[in-house]
């Protein structure tokens, strides 16, 4: 670790407090120039950092900037060695964990972002990832060592995990669309992404990469004219009373934690509490085809029940939906 660095852990450890740089010193043996010269480039990335005369220096309890250090810090002690791979700018996330899981990376080596340039959503669709305003992150999840291993379940779960980290640490309640968006206030906030790799000799999966997208206060101007007709954001301006560190690491920890104790009967029960489908009227698009029906229920893989015009109960596990508004 840099000196700049422990001086940004220091920080983070006493958010929102005035500290002297003198004892900023005398806790990282270091002169206190060196401390002021590392004040000065953080600030310089984008640290709200707070100089007063006689009280120090703190780091805004409202500052939003995204590192490395930081998630670290706001990590369960069990995590905080935890393989973090950060990039100011990356073209994806899920790209780059990939190849890392090629290189034999660890189960829950962690890829995060501050902005992405070629991000990827389902069917290789560019997925719009600003700078500074959102979360874009990718795991590296081996099956032996985690409950769901089919790719359905592994997303479903997670919006249950995004959806329940946000309302813990933010009190907004998120919707979730069939199988991948999160949604509030009518708008896709969330876009989850799993891709599976599997051993070409025994023909097993050996690895999985779990990609989110979360808009965390990214202004709706902020997209291309197409996207901004439908990509909202969980935090306005107003709002902003917990960091993008804090939301990475708590969806980091519940993510490689919770699975141990929520069996799939559990999960897709709360899965389908949060569903903004049940029993909702929706346009089905499946390849050059497209259909009306109503969402009846989910069943235990992830797939929806929909009833037909005609009256039919079937399955429906491939395609995208759109709810109709009457």
């Amino acid at each position: 670790m840099t000196t700049k660095e422990k001086v940004l852990s220091f920080l983070e450890q006493n958010r929102g407090q005035h500290i002297s740089g003198a004892k900023i010193a005398e806790a990282l043996e270091v002169s206190r120039n060196t401390v002021w010269k590392s004040i000065k480039q953080l600030e310089k990335e984008g640290y709200d950092i707070e100089a007063i005369t006689n009280k120090g220096y703190s780091l805004s309890e409202s500052s939003n900037q995204m590192s490395e250090v930081g998630i670290r810090e706001c990590l369960s002690e069990s995590r905080k060695k935890a393989s973090i791979y950060y990039y100011d700018l990356i073209d994806s996330t899920n790209k780059r964990a990939k190849e890392l899981a090629i290189e034999g990376a660890s189960h829950g080596t962690l890829v995060i972002a501050n902005e992405q340039s070629a991000g990827i959503g389902r069917y290789g669709r560019h997925f719009e990832s600003p700078k500074d305003t959102g979360i874009y992150m990718s795991v590296i999840l081996k099956p032996d060592e985690f409950t769901y291993s089919h790719p359905t379940l592994i997303t479903s779960y997670t919006a249950v995990v995004v959806a329940n980290v946000v309302k813990e640490l933010t009190g907004k309640e998120l919707g979730i669309k069939w199988v991948n968006d999160l949604f509030y206030e009518g708008k896709k906030v969330c876009g989850i992404l799993t891709e599976a790799m599997t051993d070409f000799e025994s023909g097993a999966m050996a690895w999985m990469v779990l990609g989110i997208g979360l808009n965390v206060s990214t202004e709706e101007s902020t997209f291309s004219p197409d996207v901004q007709q439908k990509a909202g954001r969980v935090l306005s301006d107003e709002d902003m009373l917990v960091s993008r560190n804090q939301l990475v690491a708590s969806i980091y920890d519940t993510l490689l934690s919770l699975h141990k104790e929520l069996d799939e009967v559990s999960m897709m029960a709360s899965y389908k509490e949060k569903s903004m489908v049940m029993n909702k009227k929706v346009l089905i698009h499946q390849g050059k085809n497209e259909f009306y029906a109503t969402v009846r229920d989910i069943d235990q893989s992830g797939q929806l029940i929909i009833e037909t015009t005609e009256g039919n109960l079937q399955t429906f596990n491939s395609g995208e939906i759109r709810v109709v508004v009457n």
